[in-house]
């Protein structure tokens, strides 16, 4: 409930600021519209920069604690020796709020002093140091660890082996996954950035140079060639319907907006959904071989993964369908196969390594195997998708430079003559 309250509150923020940007794009024209949305992307630009430094920042977290955890000391003494040892100072606090500031005047002081990412870790020590457990601090302290970490550690502290949970459900892969999906949107970001700027040229044309070449081709009793009325074609058309394109936009951001924020969305979203259900199928069969490695009962593993609150509603509903054939003295392969947990072509192998006694091995391979895939998929669906938008552009832009030289061409020519 809790994300889903959040998702929402995100979406009808981002709605009523495309809302903005729209009412202020109508009053100032197709120009002002344009400079708004170069304003956009380049807020769009910072977002992503933002959500970047986070992973990474999550990442140093997970080590530190994963560090302490080995050496059995303190938690939160070793966070805030991991606080100190961040740049520090006057000159680099100076700095950061001159740059913070363009992005929002007051932003470094309404906002970043307090929940700054060093902030929420110091938030989360002092958490430690009033009795808290580490799971219960993390989830009181929103977005300074991963759902992934949040599960390693909701497992490691059932199962009392907190560093070798953290180490075991430590997979690059899934780091991959995440750097994939990151990687992906400033490819398709920019071909659409480069749409709109195109647009502002073709309006600049159609305002300020067409005009004057319909003036000279009538003094001349010359018709302007065919290649520049489709290009003033299609410019009417796109003014014409510039509210779809608005609509569109707001549309596709609200879609974007809901799967970064809602794993719900993730789970049942097209082509995204599967590859985010492979996602959690590895990270469920990694959690569910530590917890087989620990001596831990198979129904009562799969009960601590659902109700670990690190995976979407329907991942737990499969998980306790799986738990409810288990009790029912199902093998485990077919449990997990019954409860949609695992691909149909991994259940021989889970079936071989349960009757030989090598099931936690078998179950860490398959879930490194199906992040490995996962990751590999983003990565030439990008790489399949990408040359589409490009190439569209590039007939699209040949065609408009092809109508705005030609009455120069043909000028050239009659002049000529």
């Amino acid at each position: 409930m809790r994300d889903s309250g959040k998702a929402l509150t995100v979406l009808i923020g981002a709605l009523g600021a495309l809302m903005l940007l729209v009412l202020l794009g109508a009053g100032m024209g197709y120009t002002g519209l344009l400079l708004l949305l170069v304003l956009g992307a380049a807020y769009s630009w910072m977002l992503f920069a933002f959500v970047y430094y986070r992973q990474c920042r999550q990442e140093e977290l997970v080590e530190v604690i994963r560090a302490a955890a080995t050496a059995e000391a303190p938690l939160s003494p070793a966070l805030w020796a991991y606080l100190r040892d961040r740049p520090q100072g006057g000159l680099r606090e100076f700095w950061l709020a001159v740059l913070l500031n363009f992005v929002v005047p007051g932003f470094y002081w309404l906002w970043y002093r307090r929940s700054n990412y060093d902030h929420k870790v110091d938030q989360l020590a002092q958490l430690l140091e009033e009795g808290h457990g580490l799971h219960e601090a993390l989830r009181m302290t929103p977005r300074v660890a991963s759902r992934a970490t949040l599960l390693a550690v909701a497992l490691g502290e059932e199962t009392g082996q907190l560093a070798r949970c953290l180490e075991a459900l430590r997979n690059p892969d899934r780091n991959r996954l995440a750097n994939a999906w990151l990687e992906l949107v400033p490819r398709f970001a920019y071909p659409l950035f480069l749409l709109f700027v195109i647009g502002g040229i073709l309006q600049f044309w159609s305002i300020y140079l067409l005009p004057k070449f319909r003036r000279i081709f009538a003094d001349m009793s010359m018709s302007l060639p065919e290649e520049t009325e489709r290009v003033i074609a299609l410019g009417d058309f796109a003014e014409t319907y510039s509210w779809a394109l608005v609509l569109g936009m707001q549309g596709l951001a609200a879609v974007l907006i809901l799967l970064f924020v809602s794993p719900g969305f993730r789970w049942y979203f097209p082509v995204v959904g599967h590859l985010y259900r492979g996602y959690v199928r590895s990270q469920v069969l990694q959690a569910l071989a530590f917890l087989l490695q620990v001596q831990q009962p198979a129904p009562r593993a799969l009960t601590l993964l659902a109700r670990s609150g690190s995976f979407a509603r329907a991942a737990q509903w499969r998980l306790q369908d799986a738990r409810h054939w288990v009790v029912q003295r199902e093998p485990l392969a077919d449990s997990l196969r019954r409860g949609n947990c695992v691909p149909r072509s991994m259940v021989p192998l889970l079936r071989s390594a349960e009757r030989t006694g090598n099931l936690p091995w078998a179950l860490a391979e398959l879930g490194n195997l199906l992040a490995q895939r996962q990751a590999r998929r983003v990565q030439r669906l990008g790489t399949a998708l990408f040359p589409l938008p490009v190439v569209g552009l590039g007939v699209l832009v040949g065609a408009i430079v092809l109508g705005l030289f030609m009455p120069v061409i043909h000028l050239i020519e009659g002049l000529a003559q």
